[in-house]
């Protein structure tokens, strides 16, 4: 059956606005925004929407009230709360959190397979390549775009190694979409050594041939970053 397509709420599109004002740099760290009528008629809005906004925005610690003052941007506004990245990559994506939370649920069900299977299937060159690919995450990468990028290499070769074209099809799709949240978790350099842990966690389980333990290990390394993105999805809303 059909299901109702859901409508976007006018505060999350204005949200979304400011939100990349502040990250394109129109609105400064420190600076006062427009008084609420100037930035209704700016949006096109109406104020209660726009207030809506602002509470969101305030509870995502992007924007201060102060009494009497207004609102201002907070600093630094360029380090937006994991919250606030979130909220906003899902609005572009046109997605909310249950829908988040389904691809998600659906990309650990996969490479948690694929796991399992590479432990079955690996050859000694493909545990050499994964050897490899780790000794270049350590000592870890000073910056998330790189470290991302190895990410992504990790989990497409442990795909390959799996030697199933359906679900290494499936997982480099959801990939497209994933890993620019997986950035988003990259950018702490504790989540960062976090991932890398649980890599040479999956690398043993294979390389052992230990299929049951592969599966475990992915899918625990998965659930915690996905706890982390879905927490932020829902302080955000």
């Amino acid at each position: 059956m059909l299901q109702r397509i859901k409508k976007k709420n006018l505060y999350e599109e204005i949200a979304v606005q400011i939100i990349k004002h502040i990250t394109d740099g129109h609105y400064r760290p420190g600076q006062k925004l427009p008084g609420e009528r100037d930035l209704a008629v700016q949006l096109g809005v109406n104020r209660a929407s726009l207030r809506e906004a602002l509470r969101v925005l305030e509870f995502m610690r992007v924007v201060e009230k102060k009494v009497g003052e207004g609102v201002f941007v907070r600093d630094p506004a360029r380090e937006c709360s994991l919250e606030a990245i979130i909220f906003r990559f899902l609005a572009e994506d046109g997605l909310d959190r249950e829908s988040m939370q389904g691809a998600c649920e659906a990309i650990i069900i996969v490479e948690s397979n694929m796991a399992r299977l590479a432990a079955r299937r690996a050859a000694g060159p493909d545990l050499d390549r994964l050897h490899n690919l780790l000794q270049k995450m350590s000592p870890l990468p000073g910056d998330a775009e790189t470290f991302t990028d190895l990410d992504h290499q990790f989990h497409q070769l442990v795909g390959q190694m799996g030697r199933s074209p359906v679900l290494f099809a499936v997982a480099s799709t959801m990939w497209i979409i994933m890993k620019r949240y997986a950035g988003i978790l990259h950018r702490s350099p504790e989540r960062r050594q976090k991932c890398a842990d649980g890599h040479r966690l999956i690398t043993a389980a294979i390389a052992a041939g230990d299929e049951d333990r592969a599966y475990r290990e992915m899918e625990r390394h998965l659930k915690g970053a996905v706890d982390v993105l879905l927490g932020g999805a829902a302080a955000a809303k």
